[in-house]
């Protein structure tokens, strides 16, 4: 009753606050694991008061590919292709296979085998967190060590299988527990995680609205002339083409990328550094650093953004340009400042991109 109503709770969240809220295909893919997950305890609760012992095991196996889906929902996240089918094929596999073997020998090491093939998938979707700029910390940690757990335990039951056979009696009955109880830690770490992400808390929040960053970055300035400090910068980071980008991705797609984007130039930064978007393909940044440690963070940034698995797809590469400025250089005035940052990221991008330009050096 427990697995039922977390997994009617769940499902009911994620669609009406992830893809109601920020339709996609990725917050799709993700609504149906959470469906899949909710119609399979619902079968489970409904094989066990029946006696169907035939619906019990078609629910056991068709919820071990609602991992799948959860992968499949993140490459589509990122614009990759999402594979979807693939849940129908682990799923509809291990139901069928749970099926012919009840009652046989064969049981224990059946289980044992689709429950690895889901754990497969559950490797895959730590893969993919983890190869996003957050790299699987923060609000990606719960899914991350879900499923880090999800493949210990499926590693166990196999190795357990191999070297201790006389436990093959008992085993399948210990796993079954672990699985529901795993599927209840499942769906809440999946929707704590899968929330963030499709509501953009890890996304295109991060930076401020370019009136807020005016109002910070004036006041700093201000300050920072008072002080005498020269060590201040302001850089504008913008995406490379992107109207063309646009064109290629489509909207959702090019979302995704600018979100991606806004993401890894948050965590290239200092946590000091001020963020500001100028626009949806545009950053403005305010920091106090000596340029030897910006040239740095310049290089890793622009790095990160052009990496495939970066902001871009495997299918759309992406690269951005920076313009670099000195408040010292221009009164402390941040127009003057923010302008002429802005011409030297232009400057770049016009001789190639994925690359900087500091303004008044050639």
């Amino acid at each position: 009753m427990a697995h039922v109503a977390l997994t009617t709770v769940g499902t009911m969240i994620m669609i009406g606050l992830g893809f109601l809220a920020r339709p996609s295909r990725a917050t799709m893919l993700w609504s149906f694991s959470f469906v899949l997950a909710m119609v399979s305890a619902y079968g489970q609760l409904a094989g066990l008061a029946t006696g169907n012992e035939v619906l019990r095991l078609v629910s056991v196996g068709a919820v071990l590919g609602s991992p799948v889906l959860i992968w499949s929902g993140l490459r589509a996240f990122r614009g990759a292709r999402a594979l979807p089918w693939l849940a129908i094929v682990i799923g509809g596999g291990a139901a069928y296979t749970l099926v012919i073997v009840d009652d046989t020998p064969a049981y224990a090491w059946a289980f044992r085998l689709v429950y690895a093939a889901s754990a497969v998938f559950a490797g895959l979707t730590l893969l993919e967190l983890v190869r996003r700029p957050e790299r699987g910390v923060g609000t990606a940690f719960p899914l991350s060590l879900f499923s880090a757990g999800f493949v210990g335990v499926a590693a166990t039951s196999v190795i357990t299988g191999l070297f201790a056979p006389a436990a093959d009696s008992s085993g399948p009955s210990l796993l079954r527990e672990v699985n529901l109880l795993g599927m209840l830690v499942y769906i809440l770490c999946a929707l704590i995680t899968l929330l963030f992400l499709a509501r953009g808390a890890a996304g295109g929040r991060l930076a401020a609205s370019a009136s807020t960053f005016e109002t910070v970055a004036t006041d700093r300035l201000e300050r920072a002339q008072a002080a005498g400090e020269r060590t201040w910068t302001v850089l504008v980071v913008a995406l490379d083409d992107s109207a063309d980008l646009k064109l290629a991705a489509g909207e959702a797609g090019f979302t995704a990328i600018t979100e991606r984007f806004h993401l890894e130039v948050r965590e290239a930064m200092p946590t000091d550094a001020d963020l500001g978007r100028l626009d949806a393909s545009t950053i403005a940044i305010l920091l106090a650093r000596p340029a030897a440690v910006i040239t740095e963070q310049i290089g890793a940034l622009l790095h990160g953004i052009s990496t495939p698995g970066g902001a871009g797809t495997e299918a759309i590469p992406v690269s951005a340009s920076v313009g670099w400025a000195a408040p010292a250089e221009h009164g402390y005035r941040l127009a003057e400042t923010l302008d002429a940052a802005r011409a030297a990221a232009e400057h770049a991008a016009a001789s190639g991109g994925d690359r900087w330009q500091r303004a008044g050096l050639t």
